[in-house]
């Protein structure tokens, strides 16, 4: 399900799925073609789960989703975006293929800037929403959000319990 796309139309999707207006979990997926170009996997998305279903256990892919932070205080609600990148060698894939991970890591990063965090993932479970909040504070940053939204489904959304409930 390769789409050919053009450098332009690669950094436009980034640039939609990474916008402030770009629903909770919007995502894309990339892979390397035949003579090595970055080419658009699919459609884009919206949700961790489904990011997680479109991760074939054959391919080396990247993909970038777009995770709220929702900062909610007595009078105001602030929602600041972080782009997590996910480096992505299916469990399936042949060792000599492995290596394409390395080769296409820095023409993916032309196209994903400004990621928040990098995670090099090989088991699509392996992925979870606490695991990425943990890792995301991990980060640092002066203010920590009420929590994290990367999806409509059930179970992503996730509490940051940085902060007292008093202080709200």
């Amino acid at each position: 399900r390769l789409r050919t796309s053009s450098f332009m139309s690669l950094s436009q999707t980034f640039t939609k799925i990474a916008a402030k207006e770009a629903k909770a979990g919007s995502y894309m997926i990339v892979e390397l073609d035949a003579k090595k170009k970055v080419q658009i996997r699919g459609e884009s998305g919206v949700g961790l789960a489904s990011l997680k279903s479109n991760l074939p256990t054959d391919k080396v892919c990247w993909a970038a989703i777009n995770v709220h932070g929702v900062d909610v205080r007595a009078n105001v609600e602030s929602v600041r975006t972080k782009v997590v990148q996910i480096n992505w060698v299916g469990k399936d894939v042949p060792a000599m293929k492995r290596m394409q991970a390395l080769a296409g890591k820095e023409k993916v990063g032309k196209i994903f800037k400004g990621v928040a965090l990098t995670m090099d993932v090989t088991i699509a479970e392996d992925v979870t929403p606490e695991l990425i909040v943990k890792a995301l504070l991990a980060c640092g940053g002066a203010h920590k959000p009420t929590y994290y939204q990367m999806g409509a489904e059930e179970g992503e959304k996730v509490e940051a319990n940085f902060y007292d409930p008093a202080n709200k």
